[in-house]
């Protein structure tokens, strides 16, 4: 069984990364949520904070987002956001 999901991170501007990943921790607007794979479909409010994005080389991608929402549906997480920046 494959253990990924993919993630994607989007401003207004731009689309800031899409990758592989076998974990996400999204800062949801009243704490830390991690995501999964094959993880249950959720809609979540988020806070400004540290999203990080465990990828599936093993390499880990931190990126400080401003609110905005998180979608989770069929192994892909995706992520609107006001402002993201890649730490």
């Amino acid at each position: 069984m494959d253990k990924q999901l993919t993630c994607t991170v989007i401003t207004p501007e731009q689309k800031v990364l899409e990758t592989k990943a076998t974990q996400v921790i999204v800062p949801a607007h009243d704490g830390l949520v991690g995501i999964l794979d094959h993880r249950a479909p959720l809609v979540c409010e988020l806070g400004a904070g540290n999203l990080r994005i465990d990828e599936a080389g093993g390499q880990s991608k931190n990126i400080s987002i401003k609110g905005g929402f998180a979608q989770v549906l069929n192994n892909n997480v995706t992520i609107l956001t006001e402002q993201a920046t890649v730490n």
